[in-house]
Protein backbone atom coordinates (compact mmCIF):
# COMPACT_ATOMS: atom_id res chain seq x y z
CA UNK A 1 0.00 0.00 0.00
CA UNK A 2 1.22 3.56 -0.64
CA UNK A 3 2.67 5.46 2.29
CA UNK A 4 -0.15 7.99 2.07
CA UNK A 5 -2.69 5.20 2.62
CA UNK A 6 -0.72 3.81 5.55
CA UNK A 7 -0.83 7.27 7.12
CA UNK A 8 -4.61 7.52 6.59
CA UNK A 9 -5.15 4.07 8.11
CA UNK A 10 -3.71 5.33 11.39
CA UNK A 11 -6.79 7.60 11.70
CA UNK A 12 -9.27 4.71 11.64
CA UNK A 13 -8.86 3.63 15.25
CA UNK A 14 -8.14 0.09 16.44
CA UNK A 15 -7.57 -2.61 13.83
CA UNK A 16 -9.43 -5.82 14.65
CA UNK A 17 -9.84 -9.23 12.98
CA UNK A 18 -12.90 -9.39 10.74
CA UNK A 19 -14.46 -12.17 12.76
CA UNK A 20 -14.18 -10.20 16.01
CA UNK A 21 -15.62 -6.81 14.99
CA UNK A 22 -18.83 -7.08 17.04
CA UNK A 23 -17.03 -8.59 20.04
CA UNK A 24 -14.39 -5.85 20.04
CA UNK A 25 -17.07 -3.16 19.76
CA UNK A 26 -18.78 -4.58 22.84
CA UNK A 27 -15.47 -4.47 24.70
CA UNK A 28 -15.00 -0.88 23.59
CA UNK A 29 -18.28 0.19 25.20
CA UNK A 30 -17.83 -2.00 28.29
CA UNK A 31 -14.51 -0.32 29.00
CA UNK A 32 -16.08 3.13 29.58
CA UNK A 33 -19.45 3.40 31.28
CA UNK A 34 -19.47 7.18 30.83
CA UNK A 35 -20.11 6.80 27.11
CA UNK A 36 -23.57 6.16 25.71
CA UNK A 37 -23.91 4.55 22.28
CA UNK A 38 -26.58 6.09 20.04
CA UNK A 39 -27.73 5.02 16.59
CA UNK A 40 -30.63 6.08 14.38
CA UNK A 41 -29.37 4.54 11.15
CA UNK A 42 -26.50 2.87 9.35
CA UNK A 43 -24.56 5.48 7.39
CA UNK A 44 -21.88 4.29 4.96
CA UNK A 45 -19.40 6.18 2.81
CA UNK A 46 -18.18 4.11 -0.14
CA UNK A 47 -15.16 5.07 -2.22
CA UNK A 48 -12.74 3.36 -4.58
CA UNK A 49 -10.16 6.15 -4.24
CA UNK A 50 -7.54 5.63 -1.51
CA UNK A 51 -6.68 9.34 -1.57
CA UNK A 52 -10.16 10.12 -0.20
CA UNK A 53 -9.78 8.05 2.96
CA UNK A 54 -8.39 10.79 5.22
CA UNK A 55 -10.97 13.30 3.96
CA UNK A 56 -13.76 10.79 4.58
CA UNK A 57 -12.67 10.27 8.17
CA UNK A 58 -13.20 14.00 8.72
CA UNK A 59 -16.53 13.97 6.86
CA UNK A 60 -17.83 11.14 9.03
CA UNK A 61 -16.81 13.04 12.14
CA UNK A 62 -18.78 16.10 10.95
CA UNK A 63 -21.88 14.14 9.93
CA UNK A 64 -22.07 12.05 13.11
CA UNK A 65 -21.89 15.25 15.15
CA UNK A 66 -25.47 15.88 13.98
CA UNK A 67 -26.71 12.35 13.27
CA UNK A 68 -26.01 9.44 15.59
CA UNK A 69 -25.45 6.24 13.62
CA UNK A 70 -23.37 3.18 13.03
CA UNK A 71 -20.87 4.75 10.64
CA UNK A 72 -19.29 2.53 8.00
CA UNK A 73 -16.27 3.73 6.05
CA UNK A 74 -15.58 1.57 3.00
CA UNK A 75 -12.49 1.73 0.79
CA UNK A 76 -12.85 -0.78 -2.04
CA UNK A 77 -9.91 -1.31 -4.41
CA UNK A 78 -11.15 -3.57 -7.23
CA UNK A 79 -7.88 -3.47 -9.16
CA UNK A 80 -5.71 -5.00 -6.43
CA UNK A 81 -4.01 -8.30 -7.26
CA UNK A 82 -4.65 -10.09 -3.96
CA UNK A 83 -8.06 -10.25 -2.27
CA UNK A 84 -7.71 -9.13 1.35
CA UNK A 85 -10.05 -7.48 3.84
CA UNK A 86 -9.16 -5.50 6.96
CA UNK A 87 -11.32 -3.80 9.61
CA UNK A 88 -10.96 -1.06 12.23
CA UNK A 89 -13.27 0.16 15.00
CA UNK A 90 -13.58 3.55 16.63
CA UNK A 91 -16.01 5.68 18.67
CA UNK A 92 -17.03 9.16 17.49
CA UNK A 93 -18.11 10.95 20.67
CA UNK A 94 -19.74 14.27 21.50
CA UNK A 95 -20.76 15.82 24.84
CA UNK A 96 -24.53 15.97 25.38
CA UNK A 97 -26.04 18.70 27.58
CA UNK A 98 -22.67 19.08 29.28
CA UNK A 99 -22.98 15.79 31.19
CA UNK A 100 -23.23 12.65 29.09
CA UNK A 101 -20.96 11.64 26.24
CA UNK A 102 -22.94 10.29 23.29
CA UNK A 103 -21.07 8.26 20.70
CA UNK A 104 -21.54 6.80 17.24
CA UNK A 105 -19.75 3.60 16.30
CA UNK A 106 -17.38 3.72 13.34
CA UNK A 107 -16.35 0.56 11.52
CA UNK A 108 -13.90 0.98 8.66
CA UNK A 109 -13.16 -1.58 5.97
CA UNK A 110 -10.42 -1.77 3.36
CA UNK A 111 -11.26 -4.34 0.69
CA UNK A 112 -8.46 -5.06 -1.75
CA UNK A 113 -9.67 -6.68 -4.96
CA UNK A 114 -13.11 -5.95 -3.56
CA UNK A 115 -16.40 -6.36 -5.41
CA UNK A 116 -20.10 -5.96 -4.65
CA UNK A 117 -20.29 -9.47 -3.19
CA UNK A 118 -17.55 -8.66 -0.67
CA UNK A 119 -19.28 -5.45 0.30
CA UNK A 120 -22.52 -7.35 0.85
CA UNK A 121 -20.99 -10.31 2.67
CA UNK A 122 -18.36 -8.51 4.75
CA UNK A 123 -19.48 -4.91 5.24
CA UNK A 124 -23.27 -5.18 5.21
CA UNK A 125 -23.02 -8.17 7.54
CA UNK A 126 -22.03 -5.65 10.23
CA UNK A 127 -25.06 -3.37 9.89
CA UNK A 128 -26.98 -2.33 12.99
CA UNK A 129 -30.01 -4.55 12.46
CA UNK A 130 -33.50 -3.10 11.90
CA UNK A 131 -32.11 0.37 11.16
CA UNK A 132 -32.21 1.96 7.68
CA UNK A 133 -29.11 1.88 5.50
CA UNK A 134 -27.95 5.16 3.98
CA UNK A 135 -25.02 5.00 1.53
CA UNK A 136 -22.98 7.86 0.13
CA UNK A 137 -21.37 6.53 -3.06
CA UNK A 138 -18.47 8.78 -3.99
CA UNK A 139 -17.09 9.15 -7.50
CA UNK A 140 -18.06 7.33 -10.68
CA UNK A 141 -20.61 4.53 -10.69
CA UNK A 142 -18.48 1.47 -11.43
CA UNK A 143 -19.21 -2.20 -12.02
CA UNK A 144 -19.52 -2.60 -8.22
CA UNK A 145 -22.75 -0.59 -8.38
CA UNK A 146 -24.93 -3.63 -9.00
CA UNK A 147 -27.90 -5.41 -7.47
CA UNK A 148 -25.99 -7.04 -4.60
CA UNK A 149 -24.82 -3.58 -3.54
CA UNK A 150 -27.94 -1.44 -3.88
CA UNK A 151 -30.75 -3.94 -3.19
CA UNK A 152 -30.58 -3.34 0.57
CA UNK A 153 -30.13 0.44 0.50
CA UNK A 154 -32.85 2.77 1.82
CA UNK A 155 -31.29 6.08 0.76
CA UNK A 156 -28.48 6.64 -1.75
CA UNK A 157 -26.36 9.80 -1.95
CA UNK A 158 -24.39 10.52 -5.13
CA UNK A 159 -22.74 13.51 -6.74
CA UNK A 160 -23.18 13.39 -10.51
CA UNK A 161 -20.81 16.35 -10.92
CA UNK A 162 -17.99 13.86 -10.20
CA UNK A 163 -18.96 11.45 -12.98
CA UNK A 164 -16.62 11.06 -15.96
CA UNK A 165 -19.29 9.50 -18.20
CA UNK A 166 -22.60 10.94 -16.96
CA UNK A 167 -24.69 9.64 -19.89
CA UNK A 168 -23.78 6.02 -19.12
CA UNK A 169 -23.89 6.51 -15.36
CA UNK A 170 -27.35 8.09 -15.36
CA UNK A 171 -28.48 5.08 -17.38
CA UNK A 172 -27.04 2.79 -14.66
CA UNK A 173 -28.74 4.81 -11.93
CA UNK A 174 -32.08 4.77 -13.74
CA UNK A 175 -31.90 1.00 -14.26
CA UNK A 176 -31.06 0.44 -10.58
CA UNK A 177 -33.77 2.80 -9.33
CA UNK A 178 -36.42 1.12 -11.44
CA UNK A 179 -35.22 -2.43 -10.76
CA UNK A 180 -37.52 -5.02 -9.22
CA UNK A 181 -35.32 -5.59 -6.15
CA UNK A 182 -34.51 -1.97 -5.34
CA UNK A 183 -36.53 0.47 -3.29
CA UNK A 184 -34.27 3.39 -2.39
CA UNK A 185 -34.43 7.16 -2.48
CA UNK A 186 -31.77 9.06 -4.41
CA UNK A 187 -30.18 12.32 -3.32
CA UNK A 188 -27.90 13.82 -5.97
CA UNK A 189 -25.75 16.60 -4.49
CA UNK A 190 -25.71 18.25 -7.93
CA UNK A 191 -29.48 18.64 -7.58
CA UNK A 192 -29.42 19.51 -3.88
CA UNK A 193 -26.99 22.39 -4.49
CA UNK A 194 -29.57 24.13 -6.67
CA UNK A 195 -32.39 24.11 -4.10
CA UNK A 196 -32.17 27.69 -2.88
CA UNK A 197 -31.44 29.05 -6.36
CA UNK A 198 -34.56 27.32 -7.69
CA UNK A 199 -36.63 28.60 -4.78
CA UNK A 200 -35.29 32.13 -5.28
CA UNK A 201 -36.20 32.23 -8.99
CA UNK A 202 -39.64 30.78 -8.31
CA UNK A 203 -40.14 33.50 -5.70
CA UNK A 204 -39.59 36.16 -8.36
CA UNK A 205 -42.82 35.06 -10.04
CA UNK A 206 -44.97 35.42 -6.95
CA UNK A 207 -45.07 38.98 -8.24
CA UNK A 208 -48.27 39.29 -10.34
CA UNK A 209 -46.64 41.66 -12.84
CA UNK A 210 -43.72 39.29 -13.39
CA UNK A 211 -46.05 36.29 -13.69
CA UNK A 212 -47.99 37.99 -16.51
CA UNK A 213 -44.70 38.54 -18.39
CA UNK A 214 -43.45 34.97 -17.90
CA UNK A 215 -44.78 33.69 -21.28
CA UNK A 216 -42.43 36.22 -22.96
CA UNK A 217 -39.30 34.50 -21.61
CA UNK A 218 -36.99 33.35 -24.40
CA UNK A 219 -33.63 32.77 -22.71
CA UNK A 220 -32.27 30.85 -19.68
CA UNK A 221 -28.88 32.00 -18.43
CA UNK A 222 -26.88 29.90 -15.95
CA UNK A 223 -23.41 30.60 -14.59
CA UNK A 224 -21.61 27.68 -12.96
CA UNK A 225 -18.13 26.83 -11.72
CA UNK A 226 -15.85 24.47 -13.61
CA UNK A 227 -16.84 20.86 -13.01
CA UNK A 228 -20.50 21.60 -12.32
CA UNK A 229 -22.01 21.50 -15.81
CA UNK A 230 -24.28 18.60 -14.84
CA UNK A 231 -25.72 20.69 -11.98
CA UNK A 232 -26.33 23.55 -14.44
CA UNK A 233 -28.10 21.22 -16.90
CA UNK A 234 -30.25 19.83 -14.08
CA UNK A 235 -31.21 23.40 -13.24
CA UNK A 236 -32.01 24.12 -16.90
CA UNK A 237 -34.11 20.95 -17.04
CA UNK A 238 -36.08 22.13 -14.03
CA UNK A 239 -36.84 25.52 -15.64
CA UNK A 240 -37.85 23.88 -18.94
CA UNK A 241 -40.06 21.31 -17.23
CA UNK A 242 -41.77 23.95 -15.04
CA UNK A 243 -42.60 25.88 -18.23
CA UNK A 244 -43.83 22.67 -19.96
CA UNK A 245 -41.17 23.00 -22.66
CA UNK A 246 -39.69 20.25 -24.81
CA UNK A 247 -36.19 19.99 -26.26
CA UNK A 248 -35.85 21.09 -29.88
CA UNK A 249 -33.63 18.27 -31.15
CA UNK A 250 -33.00 19.94 -34.53
CA UNK A 251 -31.84 23.33 -33.26
CA UNK A 252 -28.23 24.48 -32.97
CA UNK A 253 -27.11 24.50 -29.35
CA UNK A 254 -29.68 23.87 -26.63
CA UNK A 255 -33.12 25.27 -27.44
CA UNK A 256 -36.47 24.45 -25.82
CA UNK A 257 -39.82 24.69 -27.59
CA UNK A 258 -42.61 26.42 -25.66
CA UNK A 259 -46.08 24.81 -25.76
CA UNK A 260 -47.67 28.06 -26.93
CA UNK A 261 -45.11 28.57 -29.71
CA UNK A 262 -41.70 30.23 -29.70
CA UNK A 263 -38.49 28.99 -28.13
CA UNK A 264 -36.26 29.42 -25.08
CA UNK A 265 -32.50 29.33 -25.61
CA UNK A 266 -30.10 28.06 -22.95
CA UNK A 267 -26.84 29.95 -22.36
CA UNK A 268 -24.25 28.40 -20.01
CA UNK A 269 -21.27 30.33 -18.69
CA UNK A 270 -18.45 28.49 -16.92
CA UNK A 271 -16.14 30.22 -14.45
CA UNK A 272 -12.78 28.97 -13.17
CA UNK A 273 -13.81 29.19 -9.52
CA UNK A 274 -16.56 30.31 -7.17
CA UNK A 275 -19.79 28.68 -6.01
CA UNK A 276 -20.89 25.59 -7.96
CA UNK A 277 -24.02 27.43 -9.16
CA UNK A 278 -23.67 31.19 -9.24
CA UNK A 279 -26.51 32.70 -11.28
CA UNK A 280 -29.83 31.68 -12.79
CA UNK A 281 -31.78 34.11 -14.95
CA UNK A 282 -34.89 33.97 -17.11
CA UNK A 283 -35.10 36.80 -19.63
CA UNK A 284 -37.23 37.99 -22.54
CA UNK A 285 -38.55 41.21 -24.10
CA UNK A 286 -39.31 43.46 -21.15
CA UNK A 287 -38.52 40.69 -18.63
CA UNK A 288 -35.47 39.90 -16.51
CA UNK A 289 -35.74 37.66 -13.45
CA UNK A 290 -32.51 36.55 -11.82
CA UNK A 291 -31.11 34.87 -8.71
CA UNK A 292 -27.41 35.39 -7.98
CA UNK A 293 -25.05 33.99 -5.38
CA UNK A 294 -21.79 35.94 -4.96
CA UNK A 295 -18.69 34.12 -3.79
CA UNK A 296 -18.32 33.89 0.01
CA UNK A 297 -21.67 35.60 0.58
CA UNK A 298 -24.36 33.86 2.67
CA UNK A 299 -27.17 35.39 0.60
CA UNK A 300 -28.85 35.04 -2.76
CA UNK A 301 -29.76 38.27 -4.50
CA UNK A 302 -32.96 38.16 -6.53
CA UNK A 303 -34.10 40.83 -8.95
CA UNK A 304 -37.16 41.11 -11.16
CA UNK A 305 -37.56 43.76 -13.81
CA UNK A 306 -40.58 44.21 -16.10
CA UNK A 307 -40.31 47.58 -17.77
CA UNK A 308 -40.69 50.22 -15.07
CA UNK A 309 -41.64 47.59 -12.49
CA UNK A 310 -38.61 46.46 -10.46
CA UNK A 311 -38.15 44.54 -7.23
CA UNK A 312 -35.09 43.12 -5.45
CA UNK A 313 -34.61 40.91 -2.39
CA UNK A 314 -31.89 39.13 -0.42
CA UNK A 315 -32.60 35.54 0.66
CA UNK A 316 -30.59 32.95 2.66
CA UNK A 317 -28.09 31.06 0.52
CA UNK A 318 -27.66 27.31 0.33
CA UNK A 319 -24.96 25.46 2.23
CA UNK A 320 -21.88 24.49 0.26
CA UNK A 321 -19.87 21.83 2.08
CA UNK A 322 -20.57 18.18 1.32
CA UNK A 323 -21.05 17.37 5.00
CA UNK A 324 -23.64 20.15 5.38
CA UNK A 325 -25.48 19.06 2.22
CA UNK A 326 -25.65 15.48 3.46
CA UNK A 327 -26.71 16.52 6.98
CA UNK A 328 -29.45 18.78 5.65
CA UNK A 329 -30.94 15.91 3.65
CA UNK A 330 -30.65 13.42 6.51
CA UNK A 331 -32.77 15.81 8.58
CA UNK A 332 -35.58 15.65 6.03
CA UNK A 333 -37.75 12.89 4.59
CA UNK A 334 -37.45 13.87 0.95
CA UNK A 335 -38.73 11.81 -1.94
CA UNK A 336 -37.04 11.54 -5.33
CA UNK A 337 -39.98 12.05 -7.68
CA UNK A 338 -39.12 15.62 -8.73
CA UNK A 339 -35.45 14.76 -9.32
CA UNK A 340 -36.33 11.81 -11.54
CA UNK A 341 -38.75 14.00 -13.49
CA UNK A 342 -35.67 16.00 -14.54
CA UNK A 343 -33.44 13.04 -15.42
CA UNK A 344 -34.94 12.15 -18.85
CA UNK A 345 -34.51 15.75 -20.02
CA UNK A 346 -31.02 15.90 -18.50
CA UNK A 347 -29.93 12.74 -20.33
CA UNK A 348 -30.98 14.30 -23.65
CA UNK A 349 -29.13 17.54 -22.80
CA UNK A 350 -25.94 15.64 -21.98
CA UNK A 351 -25.89 14.30 -25.53
CA UNK A 352 -25.99 17.76 -27.08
Amino acid sequence: MPHTLDTALMLLGQEVPLGRVDRELKKLWDSDEGKTRASLMNFAIYTECADDLERNVKLLDQITAEHSCRALLILCQPGSEKATARAWINALCRPYQGKQVVCSEQISFVLESGNAAQVQNIVFAHLDSDLPLVVWWQGDLTSNFEERFYSGIDRLFIDSSQWCKPVAEFAMLDAAFNGETSDFEVHDLSWTRSHYLRSALAGCFQDDVALRELPRANRIEITHAKGHRVAALLLASWVAMRLHCTLNEKAEGIVFAKPSGGTIELALTETAEGCPLQRLALTGPGLCASARRDEQMPFIHTAIGCGAHERAEMLPADVESEADLISSQLSRAHGTSLYFEMVPMLRRLLRR
